[in-house]
């Protein structure tokens, strides 16, 4: 405990002044002739008693009164701490003065309908109201003081050390400037409120203070200052950002950044000895949010809780600036059937809106596409009626997708507070013509699977140039001109076709192997319809397949693939289609039995007991190999060849192999984005057009795979094209919020004692607040209301014991 003005505590002094009066004033007794001697002595004795424990009540009452108003004007303080009462204390409390009031009126009750005479009555009154005014302070005491004052001690008893509220304050005013910051109440976001709370506090603090100004999308650690000024500068800079970093990694950072400056202040002190050197600052950290919980993540908040209590001199201030009741709708996802489609295909697209509160039961989405000439002309609009807190969908399609790029957005009508999440962004890729090589020992073998491509390409579902090319005329084609090599069933491919099938492969192409034909090993005389299992496992051929072949199997009980519980892309992708428990049905006779090599993944299996793998993939370089294990062109072999589900088939896998439809065009905000680049990479340079009208250019390594971009924290979409126009090269994207930044439920105080730690914070909602439990930070909580308040109580219990406990006895 500490007194703002101990030289009072001489005051208490002047409690001795009622005994002095008690002692030189009391009343003097009068002499009375009356001959029942025996019955005066017997009153006498008994009022004796009873005036002797009215008159120590009073006493102690007055004595109490005056020792409360010195130890008041001393203006005590205590470190900081739960000083209230809690539920289970007040309670105890009621219950232990109710517990002796109906003890005491319930004796009395009893006692008058004895008939006692009116002298033992009133006797026998003032001994119980002392046994009663004596009991129940000491069960007060023991049931609640003595939980009261464990709790309050483990509260305090490793208080941060008390410091002169005049010394210079080393701060970091951390902002959180995630999306929900730019919430409306009244005139202002939360933002701009946070600004001008950290504005006005930031002029009282003390001469010599320094001031470090970050926010959460902030990677580095924030510099201190002594220029407040800049500092004011720098919290009006900061804006709203769509993508950074939680709250408790930029806590941990702020927390890093006092540490070190205490060290850096310390080790300055080169004249004093290392035990006796001593901070010269205050260290505070002030958090500006709404705290709404997708700030936070809930996985570090040990880590986070465990580095506070060890930094107790740091204190954290969170400044809550949020709506307690917020409403909003918004674009909680947009969803594309497919981010590539061929020229002249249709797109389906999905549009989730989320709603928080009491908002209108009928919202309007607008659709926007972008033109010819780049702007955006408005395609439709539907309506949904919507309730709150839960999630409607509506659907919209766009019809002959032309142009290697469309990007358009949807925007809700009408406004509301959180303006940010009302207009969703996509971009969709028409899929360029994919040039296809099949290979084979002859036309006859390559019929069906070519068949199958040529009708996805005529349906207009994927444009495909298929071209069939036999095995002996392989060695000398161009394979760059094709984005994708079938080999049906090829016979023993020397090492120059699987060197140059690697290199081919490397440099981004996608290869199919299919196994649909007997093994020569066990003929006596090998034909061009069988497979050599030699050939494919030389060296040069295992740089590239994924697996060892080892032998072909014709089972007379068929058997089908297990597709159950893959996460495949290609898998997935069928599944879309609709075609992925057909294709798990289908019957399967013939095999091969192969040895996956270690980079290889098995994309399926066979449901026997063995566990044959169907289908393996192996990535090479920037390309993808494909092996099936059973035919495309025998109907001995399986039931695929020459149904509908070989179309679907031939088409997904196409697709996968060329990569053409696995590239994304949409992303969340703070994603990695990535775009690929043409195989023969001639792109050195490029531009890239942001949302906001801003553009940057990005130098590409020569040997660069990808065109990779980060630091992307605007919502929208985004061009980019080479620089200067040397390469053909125009590509795009677009970024939106995550689902989770449309909902704004906020943190409880219970959250809050989890992430940080209870006791280790203090939550303030406006600037008075603040200063308030600053004040009790710094010097400890201020005792001087509760000591008035109880002065108030025993004056009054004072006089209530001196008016009603010793009121004249009648006669």
């Amino acid at each position: 405990m500490s007194l703002l003005h101990p030289a009072l505590l001489f005051g208490l002094g002047f409690a001795a002044i009622p005994v002095l009066l008690h002692l030189l004033l009391r009343a003097k007794p009068k002499r009375l002739i009356f001959p029942a001697l025996r019955l005066i002595k017997q009153s006498r004795r008994q009022n004796v008693r009873r005036m002797q424990l009215r008159h120590l009540w009073l006493l102690l009452l007055r004595m109490l009164v005056i020792a409360l108003i010195a130890f008041g004007l001393t203006r005590p303080s205590l470190p900081a701490a739960n000083y209230s009462l809690i539920w289970c204390e007040w309670i105890t409390l009621l219950s232990v003065i109710g517990l002796g009031l109906g003890s005491y009126f319930g004796v009395m009750q009893w006692w008058k309908r004895l008939n006692w005479p009116r002298n033992q009555l009133l006797t026998r009154r003032t001994m119980l109201r002392g046994t009663i005014g004596a009991a129940v302070p000491l069960i007060l005491l023991l049931s609640v003081g003595w939980p009261y004052a464990r709790r309050v001690y483990a509260e305090m008893k490793d208080p941060a050390p008390k410091v002169a509220d005049n010394l210079p304050v080393a701060a970091v005013f951390l902002f959180d400037n995630s999306p929900s910051m730019s919430y409306r109440q009244g005139n202002q976001t939360r933002l701009q409120s946070a600004q001008q709370i950290a504005r006005d506090h930031l002029s009282r603090l003390s001469a010599g203070s320094r001031v470090a100004v970050t926010s959460s999308h902030e990677t580095s650690s924030p510099p201190f200052s002594l220029d407040l000024q800049a500092a004011r500068s720098r919290i009006d800079a900061v804006e709203i950002k769509a993508s950074g970093l939680s709250l408790n990694d930029r806590l941990r950072t702020a927390l890093l950044a006092q540490e070190k400056d205490r060290q850096r202040v310390t080790s300055e002190q080169v004249s004093v000895p290392e035990e006796k050197r001593q901070d010269q600052y205050l260290r505070e950290i002030y958090l500006f949010t709404d705290l709404t919980r997708t700030a936070w993540r809930d996985e570090t908040s040990s880590v986070l809780r465990d580095e506070l209590a060890q930094q107790k001199v740091v204190s954290v201030y969170l400044i809550d600036v949020g709506e307690t009741a917020p409403t909003n709708v918004g674009i909680s996802s947009v969803k594309l059937s497919s981010e590539s489609v061929p020229s002249g295909g249709t797109l389906k697209l999905n549009v989730g809106l989320s709603t928080v509160g009491h908002v209108k039961s009928e919202q309007t989405v607008e659709f926007f596409l972008s033109g010819r000439d780049g702007k955006l002309v408005k395609r439709g609009q539907e309506s949904v009626a919507i309730d709150s807190g839960v999630e409607r969908q509506l659907a919209f399609e766009i019809p002959q997708v032309e142009g290697p790029l469309q990007q358009g957005e949807f925007r809700i009508v009408g406004s509301d507070p959180l303006a940010i999440d009302d207009v969703g962004y996509f971009t969709v890729r028409t899929l360029p013509q994919l040039k296809v090589l099949i290979v084979a020992e002859n036309a006859s073998v390559a019929f069906y699977w070519q068949s199958a491509i040529d009708y996805v390409s005529s349906a207009r579902i994927t444009d495909f140039q298929s071209k069939f090319q036999p095995a002996s005329q392989l060695r000398d084609a161009d394979l760059k001109r094709f984005d994708v090599v079938f080999l049906i069933n090829l016979n023993a491919p020397d090492e120059t076709t699987w060197t140059r099938l690697h290199d081919y492969v490397e440099a981004g192409g996608g290869l199919g192997v299919f196994l649909g034909a007997a093994s020569s090993v066990l003929s006596t005389k090998a034909g061009r319809d069988q497979i050599d299992p030699v050939s494919y496992n030389r060296k040069g051929a295992q740089r590239l397949l994924p697996a060892e072949l080892k032998a072909s199997v014709m089972n007379t009980k068929p058997q089908s693939m297990d597709l159950r519980n893959s996460q495949h892309l290609l898998l997935k992708r069928l599944e879309n289609s609709g075609v992925l428990a057909e294709l798990g049905a289908m019957e399967v006779h013939g095999f091969w039995k192969v040895e996956p090599s270690e980079p290889a993944v098995t994309v399926a299996k066979f449901d026997g007991i063995q566990a044959i793998p169907a289908l393996i993939e192996r990535r090479v370089g920037r390309g993808r190999v494909m092996l099936m294990t059973t035919s495309v062109n025998n109907e001995k072999w399986n039931d695929l060849v020459g149904s509908a589900l070989s179309f679907v088939f031939a088409d997904q896998l196409t697709q996968y192999l060329s990569q053409q439809s696995s590239i994304r065009s949409n992303f969340f905000v703070g994603d990695e984005v990535t775009l690929p680049l043409d195989r023969d990479q001639k792109l050195r340079k490029i531009v890239l057009r942001m949302p906001d009208f801003k553009q940057r250019t990005q130098e590409i390594p020569s040997d660069a795979k990808n065109l990779r971009l980060n630091d992307l924290t605007s919502i929208g979409s985004y061009q980019v094209d080479s620089a200067a126009g040397e390469v053909d090269y125009h590509g795009g994207f677009s970024l939106n919020l995550p689902a989770s930044e449309s909902d704004l439920r906020r943190l409880e105080p219970r959250d809050l004692d989890s992430l940080l730690g209870e006791g280790r914070y203090t939550v303030n909602r406006d600037p008075r607040s603040l200063e308030r439990n600053i004040m009790t930070n710094r010097l400890g909580q201020e005792m001087y209301g509760f000591v008035v308040g109880l002065l108030v109580v025993v004056f009054a219990l004072e006089q209530f014991t001196a008016a009603w406990f010793y009121r004249t006895d009648e006669a």
